[in-house]
């Protein structure tokens, strides 16, 4: 461990003259000075191996350090003193192998975040908290305490995905180990690439499931190397069958490149054409890593287009369009014109089974392709995920969608409950789930279980931000309110569970409002009878459209001002 935490002289004199030439300057000249004055101490220590071998010249470095956040404690001097006082006590600690000058550091990074909430090195310093307590004092609960607290305080944060990452490190580590497999590496199993020009999504399929560490690295022009983004699977191998290279012809990555980086590691490297920016989220049943890369700005300008395009249409305009049959889209020229719609389960995963063997596969699918008949005849652009009996994995719905670019994802599922007298019609959005039912019904439509949901509410609490939590909401809301109207309008009093929230794999990812519909429950013998008749489902197909049109009109007044 000392070896480990030992700084080389080359490396410390690389990260100081990084820190003077790139960091701006702020305050008053004094704290620049003092500051400059500090860095050159830490050179002089990082050039001499006589120098650091001695406590009483880290002590007088750090004092430095020390010195500056004391005098100048209103300057942005302030914090980046206390960082690298901390980091010092962090390297001292290679040398003295004293647990106190690791609570010192702890106790540093703690001040910069009661006192410099807002800085951005606040987040760095719960990170190098949390490392401490992960890798030398071996204290998982306190880790995951400091991971926790970045999640909760920074979700835009560059330390956000690491502390996502050593939470699930440590969620892996709990697992009990059974068995001679215990001892035996993890392998990979498969690579999948989904992609168009601006998003690309990485499905690494592993065996079981193992800790990682991802990385971003910047172009290296002397040796023509691009932008990078590095995966580090622990307690894993590379399989003798997997290909060394994978080339790929669009999207954000160049090649995929895997070797056996260490006897232990894998390490998986995906050259960019240009910097993205990315989420890896763990998955299980099958265990996977899901790689999420895209060109945000880009993403965010469809956003704004999205916006600056609705048109205000006055209640009761008459449109003229081809067999009398109103197009919203063109009524309100919205971009909301491509939506994709998801039929639940498929192929080898039936989903849930009701009486005398009703397969969820086969209702979703017939509902599906009857909503997609009735949005076309309105003018909508529509893609099914499936459209025959086929397996699509979890990741690659949400991946679909992205591709398509479209405005709407639509989940079409039928509900499941060991009490065969539960019934009703709900829709959920992805968000934190706020009840042990919507727990229960995540759990099954991920094929996981309640424990491994709790874990993955971790995980969605950081990427809330980029999932249109809101407009998702809002949009739930509407398909609820015109599905259980036009059951009701058409005779079949179905009990309304309305709109509730939770963690759900196939909405992860989304950049589209996006909602997963339980029509109503299979287990149920009168409902499954209802989910197999034509008027049925052309009653939830007709909520379902009308819902989508209530959401575009209210969104559309939403935007211009409308009452």
């Amino acid at each position: 461990m000392r070896d480990y935490l030992k700084i080389s002289s080359g490396l410390v004199l690389i990260s100081i003259i990084l820190l003077i030439s790139t960091q701006p300057i702020y305050g008053s000249p004094g704290a620049q000075k003092a500051f400059q004055r500090a860095n050159r101490a830490y050179i002089e220590l990082a050039h001499s191996a006589h120098k650091r071998r001695l406590r009483v010249n880290w002590l007088k470095v750090i004092e430095k350090y020390k010195d500056v956040a004391q005098r100048y404690p209103r300057t942005k001097f302030a914090p980046r003193a206390l960082y690298t006082e901390g980091k010092l006590y962090i390297q001292l600690y290679g040398y003295s192998a004293r647990k106190s000058d690791l609570l010192s550091a702890i106790k540093i990074f703690t001040t910069i975040v009661k006192k410099y909430p807002k800085s951005s090195l606040a987040d760095d310093a719960l990170y190098k908290s949390a490392r401490i307590y992960d890798n030398i004092f071996k204290d998982k609960l306190k880790a995951s305490y400091y991971y926790r607290k970045i999640i909760d305080r920074y979700p835009k944060g560059d330390m956000v995905q690491r502390a996502r990452e050593g939470i699930n490190a440590i969620h892996i580590e709990s697992i009990p180990k059974r068995g001679k497999k215990a001892n035996k590496l993890a392998s990979i199993t498969h690579i999948r690439q989904l992609s168009d020009k601006e998003y690309t999504r990485v499905v690494i399929g592993i065996d079981r499931n193992v800790p990682f560490d991802t990385f971003l690295m910047p172009p290296d022009k002397r040796h023509k190397r691009p932008y990078r983004l590095v995966i580090d699977l622990h307690n894993a191998r590379s399989s003798k069958k997997y290909p060394y290279r994978i080339k790929s012809k669009n999207g954000t990555i160049s090649q995929i490149r895997v070797s056996q980086y260490r006897p232990d590691k894998v390490r998986i490297v995906l050259d960019l054409r240009h910097k993205v920016y990315y989420n890896a989220v763990p998955l299980e049943n099958p265990p996977r890593i899901i790689v999420d890369l895209s060109a945000k700005k880009k993403i965010a300008k469809k956003a704004s287009v999205y916006r600056s395009h609705v048109k205000k249409v006055r209640p009761g305009t008459r449109v003229k369009h081809p067999m009398d049959i109103p197009s919203l889209a063109r009524q309100l020229s919205l971009k909301v014109s491509r939506i994709v719609i998801d039929p639940g389960h498929g192929g080898k995963d039936p989903g849930a089974i009701g009486p005398h063997g009703v397969k969820e596969k086969t209702v979703t699918l017939g509902i599906a392709k009857r909503l997609a008949q009735r949005l076309r005849k309105e003018g909508f652009k529509v893609y099914l995920t499936r459209s025959r009996d086929v397996f699509v994995p979890l990741e690659e719905r949400t991946a679909f969608a992205n591709r398509k670019k479209a405005d709407l994802f639509i989940s079409i599922h039928a509900n499941a409950a060991e009490d065969r007298r539960l019934g009703g019609v709900e829709t959920y959005f992805l968000n934190l789930a706020t009840d042990a039912s919507a727990i229960r019904v995540a759990a099954r439509e991920n094929a996981t279980t309640s424990k491994s949901i709790s874990d993955l509410q971790l995980i969605i609490n950081d990427l809330m931000l980029n999932s249109k939590i809101n407009e998702s909401s809002k949009f739930a809301t509407y398909v609820q309110r015109s599905m259980i109207r036009s059951l009701r309008k058409k005779g079949f009093k179905e009990r309304d569970l309305g709109v509730k929230q939770a963690p759900f794999y196939v909405l992860l990812g989304a950049q589209m409002p996006s909602i997963l519909v339980e029509t109503s429950f299979i287990t149920n013998p009168r409902e499954c009878s209802l989910l197999r008749r034509k008027s049925y489902q052309e009653a939830i197909v007709d909520g379902i459209a009308r819902g989508i049109n209530s959401y575009i009109i209210n969104t559309t007044y939403a935007f211009k001002g409308g009452n």
